[in-house]
Parts: C-alpha cells; sequence; structure tokens
C-alpha cells in the first residue's frame, strides 16, 4: 500500500478541497526528488476515480489506480528516445513496475531503468499532443478523467505551450496532477494557472518507517547516503552498487594523493560512466564530505558514521574547515559544467585538482 510520511496533513487539505468541490482542475504538488510527491498525487488520483468518491482504498476503482490500471488515469513522465510513438506508452509497462516496486520513484531511477549510456529524460511534443487526444475522449467510467503528468520541467518548451492550452481550456470532469521536482523550471505562464501543494521534506523518521524491519546499520546507512529522497534509498537497497560508495571513496583517496598519473586514470574512469551516474556521484559527494565537515565541527555520534566502504570520522580528517568553502565551489561548478555539455574529462580533471587542494587546507 502506497503511503505519505511527511504530508499527511497536507493530503487532509486536498481532502478536504476535494469533497467540498473547491478542488481546481490543474494541480501543482512540489516535492524533493523520491519523496512524497508521486504517492501524493496517486492519493489525489484515487479521490477522484473512487466509486465511492471518497478514496475508500478498497473499491474496484482504487484499486485499478493503485496499479496504474484506471483507463480514465492518464499517465505522462519523462522518457527517452527510441520508442515506437515516441510518447510514454512505449514504457508505461515498464513505469507501472518501477512504481510498484518502488512508489517513491526518483529520476535518476527511472533514468538508469530504461536509458542507455547517455539518453536524457524529457517529456516532447509528441506526447502532449498524445494527451490532446486522449482528454478529448470520453470518459471510459462516465465520471471523472486524470491526468497525472510527472515531472513537467522535463517538458520541451516548444511543448509547454501546448500543455499551456490544455490548462487554459479545461474540459469538464478533467482534472491535471502535475508532480515536479523543480518548480522553478517551470513557466511562469502555467505556475499562474495551477493550484499549488507544497510538500515538507521527509525526515530520519520517514527511513526508520520504511525499513523498520532492517537492520539497523542498513537503515543508518541509506538514511545517511539518501535523505531525504525515499526513492532513491529504496533502489539502493534493492542494489547496493547505485551508492556509489566504492567510487567515491577511490575518487576521493586519488584527489588526496594528488598523484597525476593515478588522478588520469580515475578521471577516465568516471568519464566512461552514463552522464547522469556522474551527476549524481557529484552530487553525492558534496553530501558525504559535508557528513564529514560537520563531524568535524560538531563531533557526530560515532555510531552513526560508518558508511562501509569509507568511515564519517576517517573523512572528516580530510574535509578540514579551511577547504570546505572550496570543495563546495569545486563540486558545484563541475556539476554546472556537466550541465553545460562541458568536455568531461576537462571538467573532472580540474575539479580532482581543486580537491586535492581543498582537502590539504590550500
Amino acid at each position: 500500500m502506497v503511503r505519505t510520511y511527511n504530508n499527511n496533513s497536507l493530503l487532509e487539505q486536498i481532502k478536504h478541497a476535494t469533497s467540498s468541490g473547491k478542488l481546481h482542475h490543474a494541480n501543482l504538488i512540489s516535492s524533493g526528488r523520491g519523496e512524497d510527491g508521486l504517492p501524493l498525487a496517486l492519493e489525489l488520483s484515487k479521490l477522484l476515480l473512487c466509486e465511492n468518491e471518497t478514496g475508500c482504498g478498497t473499491c474496484r476503482g482504487c484499486n485499478r489506480v493503485a496499479k496504474l490500471e484506471h483507463p480514465d488515469l492518464n499517465l505522462t513522465f519523462p522518457i527517452v528516445s527510441g520508442g515506437a510513438t515516441g510518447t510514454s506508452d512505449d514504457f508505461l509497462v515498464q513505469f507501472r513496475q518501477a512504481f510498484l516496486e518502488n512508489p517513491f520513484l526518483d529520476p535518476n531511477s527511472w533514468q538508469q531503468t530504461i536509458a542507455t549510456k547517455n539518453q536524457q529524460l524529457q517529456i516532447p511534443v509528441k506526447e502532449i499532443q498524445n494527451l490532446q487526444h486522449k482528454l478529448s475522449l470520453t470518459a471510459a467510467e462516465g465520471k471523472n478523467r486524470v491526468l497525472l503528468l510527472w515531472m513537467p520541467e522535463a517538458i520541451k518548451v516548444s511543448a509547454s505551450n501546448k500543455l499551456l492550452k490544455l490548462i487554459e481550456e479545461p474540459l469538464d470532469n478533467t482534472y491535471i496532477i502535475f508532480v515536479t521536482h523543480n518548480k522553478g523550471r517551470l513557466l511562469s505562464t502555467i505556475l499562474s494557472r495551477c493550484a499549488p501543494w507544497h510538500c515538507k521534506p521527509l525526515t530520519a523518521d520517514a527511513f526508520e518507517q520504511h525499513f523498520s524491519g532492517e537492520a539497523e546499520n542498513l537503515k543508518a546507512l541509506l538514511n545517511m547516503v539518501f535523505a531525504p529522497n525515499l526513492g532513491a534509498a529504496i533502489t539502493a537497497k534493492n542494489d547496493p552498487s547505485t551508492t556509489q560508495i566504492e567510487l567515491f571513496a577511490h575518487w576521493m583517496r586519488t584527489c588526496y594523493k594528488g598523484a597525476p598519473v593515478e588522478i588520469t586514470g580515475v578521471v577516465n574512469e568516471l568519464a566512461a560512466l552514463p552522464k547522469e551516474a556522474v551527476k549524481t556521484l557529484i552530487t553525492r559527494s558534496m553530501h558525504f564530505l559535508e557528513r564529514g565537515y560537520y563531524h568535524n565541527v560538531q563531533a557526530t555520534d560515532s555510531s552513526a558514521t560508518d558508511l562501509g566502504a569509507i568511515n564519517v570520522q576517517k573523512l572528516s580528517t580530510a574535509v578540514v574547515p579551511a577547504g570546505a568553502q572550496l570543495i563546495t565551489k569545486t563540486l558545484g561548478s563541475c556539476l554546472r559544467d556537466l550541465e553545460r555539455n562541458i568536455h568531461l574529462k576537462t571538467s573532472l580533471t580540474h575539479a580532482s585538482y581543486q580537491l586535492h587542494r581543498a582537502f590539504r587546507g590550500q
């Protein structure tokens, strides 16, 4: 059963708006990656398609929504090129399976599921055209129709105006639910026409509850590495290699030593990875090193510092206060380089030598 962890009060507000007939036809749910956004959207879909109009969770309508199989629930999500129709329909089976296995599905986990080396997630123009056709049809159950669109920020600019038309000219008994992880990338015209619902970030309690049957050291690891991204933690539990801890440790040790030949070797190793995997590694490196810094200055409880391949207590000796700002600046700059398609090896090499300086407090 899908549930929300830190936004039950928000869910109650949505239920009240729905039962009182005040729910807007276009709703924008904002949440962090791998947090309560998608589960909340699914609960709203149940409310709108429930046979008892209460989101009971037991009727045929609710059960079909829970399986993402309701004929009046239209799903749109970011995809990669190469499908037969160029729309979400090409990947619907994979999305259902991925969501049922992980209701807190995060973009990186989804990208790993369907993409080859450097394919980027996007929502193409064809997808919006396909939606216009689907929503023009009569509701199969004769009641509401729901469009659940995950990550509208991935929509191509050329398709945004077509989406805007869907919002501005609502069809009878049709509801649109957007789930965004980056509201700042949406057009202001789209934002102004949607009812906003803001999710609170997940806390350590959510990890404790979700992984309640797991070993304490595993829960501590998943919380330390991924919080508040529960979706990524669920993926990592099923496939521990996705934590990238071994790769992170290898890169950092190489940077600490600063040997040019070894830096060249690790840069070549990183450059061979899919670009999205490198982005994720850099983001997690910032997170890991931040943990080391906080342990350095705040004396984190030693019982929660073991990450397996690395240890936060040992890591903290490298993350000296004098170099902390340079570490953040270096990794942030490297991440922006990747997003702007600047030469990967050049950016990683520069970042590696800057990290060496930072670890030495230079």
